[in-house]
């Protein structure tokens, strides 16, 4: 006949201070929880302590723990630092055979004064603050002194860009971002409304919104136009206008397109009229070179460099109007003698400087050559 086995049951022990509880269970986790129910049960009858340590108390044990860490002569510095009290070790005495010495040294913390006696002079040392130590522990403890609180000062801002004079000399567009972010408030918003005029001669139309204020602004390009725009918004908020920067004075000479670009167009160089050249030296020597290659036998005759040097620089060297240039070459032309240059060569020019080396003959054929006259 078969019989069942029967259930083991498991007993725990639970200590809790000075009561013990005992539980039952058919696993060791069930006698466990039945242990712990009855110690809370037997708990929260129990009535709660009356009073808790003081913290003046839990703050001497913590000293006493922090000293029991720390050896005698450290403690003794650390008071005579506090109470601000100088400190000396002194051996004052040295006996013994050489292999059992004995050494006695005296330490002195303010008024107060002790001896330690040792086999070294560590151990006498170490002796000698216990020893004084225990006076100094019957001193009354310091007073508390609150450390004062440090208040900073805020430092006042050197610049208020809120102000409306602020940034006078500054580009708008820039002046008035600064404002905003000043103010901690967004942005300025640029929106281009339209584009406007012949191709040489756009109008932009430029719009800035602050907040809820609107202002527009035109001009030959997007970037002035967008200055535009912000120094009528600055005006609108209240701020003073932008003085407007010192133009640079423009170089002689030179020709700005309608968006401010340097073009470089050719300027006449004279008020000569149609069908009037000049001729320089150099060219009629050219010429004349030519001229006689095609003629076999005639002689060739050429200028030194020093007669070129100098005609060169008799012709570029006079500088009549160009009205009185051209009426000469006309004379010349028409009746082959100019008055004009002679009234010139009376206030001291030659006049035949410009073509001395060039008979005047040689001068009409060769511009009635270029001019097609028969």
């Amino acid at each position: 006949r078969y019989h069942c086995p029967v259930p083991k049951i498991f007993y725990v022990q639970l200590t809790v201070g000075n009561s013990e509880f005992f539980g039952e269970g058919k696993t060791r986790q069930a006698a466990r929880h039945n242990a712990a129910m009855k110690a809370l049960q037997a708990l929260q009858n129990e009535p709660i302590p009356e009073k808790l340590p003081q913290n003046g108390e839990t703050g001497k044990e913590s000293e006493e723990d922090k000293d029991a860490n720390k050896s005698e002569i450290s403690v003794v510095f650390e008071i005579a630092l506090k109470r601000n009290i100088p400190v000396s070790f002194e051996v004052i005495k040295e006996s013994g055979p050489p292999h059992m010495k004995s050494f006695v040294t005296r330490v002195t913390v303010g008024e107060f004064t002790a001896e330690g006696e040792g086999n070294s002079k560590k151990l006498s040392k170490k002796r000698a603050a216990m020893a004084v130590l225990q006076e100094l522990k019957k001193l009354p403890p310091l007073p508390v002194i609150e450390k004062p609180k440090l208040y900073f000062k805020k430092r006042p801002k050197t610049i208020l860009k809120t102000g409306p004079e602020y940034g006078q000399g500054m580009n708008p567009i820039s002046r008035l971002a600064q404002i905003q972010q000043a103010k901690k408030e967004k942005e300025p918003e640029y929106v281009l409304l339209s584009e406007r005029g012949m191709p040489r001669r756009r109008e932009f139309v430029m719009q800035v919104k602050v907040g809820n204020e609107i202002t527009t602004g035109t001009g030959p390009n997007k970037k002035i136009a967008k200055r535009n725009a912000a120094e009528a918004m600055l005006l609108q908020l209240g701020y003073k206008a932008s003085t407007p920067l010192q133009d640079q004075p423009e170089k002689l000479g030179e020709n700005k397109s309608w968006n401010g670009q340097n073009v470089g167009f050719p300027e006449p160089t004279s008020n000569t009229p149609k069908g009037i050249l000049h001729l320089s030296p150099d060219v009629y020597q050219e010429m004349e070179a030519s001229r006689n290659k095609s003629a076999p036998g005639t002689t060739v005759s050429y200028l030194s460099s020093k007669e070129m040097s100098q005609t060169s620089s008799s012709f570029f060297s006079i500088s009549p109007t160009t009205n009185s240039t051209a009426t000469i070459a006309r004379e010349l032309l028409m009746n082959g003698t100019s008055p004009t240059a002679e009234a010139i060569g009376l206030k001291g020019i030659s006049p035949a400087s410009p073509c001395s080396a060039v008979q005047p003959s040689k001068q009409l054929e060769y511009l009635a050559r270029i001019q097609g006259f028969q």
